[in-house]
């Protein structure tokens, strides 16, 4: 086997740890590993993208959060390597989503296994990129939160950063109203989660019926502005009930689109995506993920 990992430096040397002790597995277990290091936002894909189409690896391995996976995953679309997820990030919700290993000599002897799942991302296009997103994109106030958020708020708190900034964003975010058609039906709302899978932010349940293993989306609609909702929302996050916030509701789909205003954020896979307009399809190529 002939493995290129891809690693995303800002992971902190706890996790850098980590990292050289999956290499360590794979190589005593007569793998020829390459470690890459990404330099700036985008650069996963391209070292990805570049691999495949040299055709020197076998297997190319994504290193870090959700972020670099998405990356990485983009970078991969339309090959038949086999990607795998070492999880060092932040939330790690697709190694959750999927029960990939995180203890490095596990998730090691994972990839060499050769056991994998076939998985369709989703795509998303805005003024200024289309690319893929592995678990989730939003509009609204959670974009808003990972727009504002810290990577030295992240590596000191993990997830509790972004708690953290929701509460800095909550006297400050205006919660402009959203203009989206769904399937070709157009309706107004005050924030938009598209959810691949089930878990949001970690382990969190915000979307049971939905997963990556078929085309199509779960969308959460919130009918309801103000902080009072979010609070709500955030509540019914954390006790895994969803269907139990008044003014959060769930649909099924497989086209979106985000009109206005111009001004409100996007994310995807806990990165921030730009703004307004937003189109959200699925991807062209399904993707295997060593698991």
């Amino acid at each position: 086997m002939r493995i290129l990992v891809i690693y995303n430096p800002t992971a902190g040397r706890r996790r850098l740890g980590r990292l050289r002790q999956f290499v360590r597995c794979l190589e005593a277990a007569g793998a020829a590993v390459t470690v890459a290091a990404t330099a700036h936002a985008g650069h996963g894909r391209i070292l990805s993208r570049a691999a495949w189409q040299a055709g020197t690896v076998t297997h190319i391995v994504a290193a870090g959060g959700d972020g670099t996976i998405s990356e990485v995953a983009d970078g991969l679309s339309g090959s038949d390597l086999t990607m795998g997820v070492l999880p060092l990030g932040t939330a790690n919700v697709l190694a959750h989503e999927l029960g990939i290993p995180f203890a490095p000599a596990d998730n090691a002897r994972a990839l060499l296994s050769g056991a994998s799942r076939t998985i369709w991302p989703g795509q998303l296009q805005t003024g200024t990129q289309t690319c893929l997103f592995m678990q989730m994109a939003s509009a609204g106030f959670d974009a808003q939160v990972v727009h504002h958020v810290s990577l030295r708020g992240k590596r000191l708190l993990g997830r509790t950063a972004y708690a953290v900034q929701a509460i800095r964003e909550a006297g400050r975010y205006d919660f402009p109203p959203l203009h989206v058609t769904i399937d070709g039906e157009a309706c107004r709302t005050f924030g938009v989660v598209v959810s691949k899978g089930r878990f949001y932010g970690g382990r969190h349940v915000l979307a049971p019926e939905a997963t990556p293993l078929r085309r199509g989306f779960s969308v959460t609609l919130l009918d309801a502005p103000g902080t009072g909702q979010m609070a709500r929302a955030g509540l019914g996050l954390l006790r895994d009930r969803p269907d139990q916030v008044p003014g959060m509701r769930r649909v099924r789909a497989s086209h979106i689109r985000l009109i206005a205003p111009a001004c409100a954020p996007v994310q995807h896979d806990g990165d921030a995506s730009g703004h307004l307009p937003l189109v959200i399809s699925d991807a062209p190529f399904p993707l295997r993920i060593a698991v």
